[in-house]
């Protein structure tokens, strides 16, 4: 899986802003939206007055991290094994 930091670059790519404009609680938040985590992260900032993920920077997030789970050899392992419950 890439680091925060490397998703903030490419969706800050995609999006032509600048990488610091793309919130790490945003990022937690669309992890959580995809299921990629299994804990509760403190920087999604659910509760304590976050800013909402803008639609365009969530799709922009998301289509990130579906592209990186598609690189990673050990997602696609766990995607074969659970594909019989789709």
């Amino acid at each position: 899986m890439k680091t925060y930091r490397e998703i903030q670059c490419e969706a800050a790519v995609e999006l032509k802003v600048k990488p610091s404009s793309v919130k790490t609680c945003w990022i937690a938040s669309g992890k959580h939206e995809l299921g990629l985590t299994d804990r509760f992260a403190n920087n999604r900032g659910q509760g304590k007055g976050a800013p909402a993920c803008p639609d365009k920077y969530r799709k922009a997030i998301q289509r990130v991290l579906l592209s990186a789970l598609m690189d990673s050899e050990t997602v696609r392992k766990r995607i074969s094994r659970t594909s019989h419950l789709i």
